[in-house]
């Protein structure tokens, strides 16, 4: 997705034309200083729509993008693109369509 997209989501939702809580009820998320869109603008897409984003791993749920680091037992990591097609759609998607090994 381009910036130019991520931009006009950004837009939409802080407009309100969205559904605030919906990363509400998700556990805390993890976003990789190396993901693309860059990390600022996909934590601000998760808090605008009610998620946590935690700057440590250890205390992450869900790690968004490629991350080299050791990550907690139990804890899935998705592509950035879960986050990006959830909000687009207007409903969590699942996340077996977006699971980085």
């Amino acid at each position: 997705m381009k910036l130019k997209n991520i931009c006009r989501l950004q837009q939409h939702l802080s407009a309100g034309e969205h559904q605030q809580d919906l990363f509400q009820d998700q556990p805390p998320m993890f976003v990789s200083p190396h993901s693309q869109p860059p990390c600022s603008s996909l934590t601000e897409l998760i808090q605008l729509c009610g998620g946590t984003v935690c700057r440590s791993v250890r205390q992450a749920g869900i790690c968004i993008g490629e991350y080299n680091g050791k990550k907690p037992e139990g804890s899935r990591s998705l592509s950035e693109q879960w986050v990006l097609d959830s909000v687009t759609h207007l409903t969590l998607l699942p996340y077996e369509n977006y699971v980085l090994e």
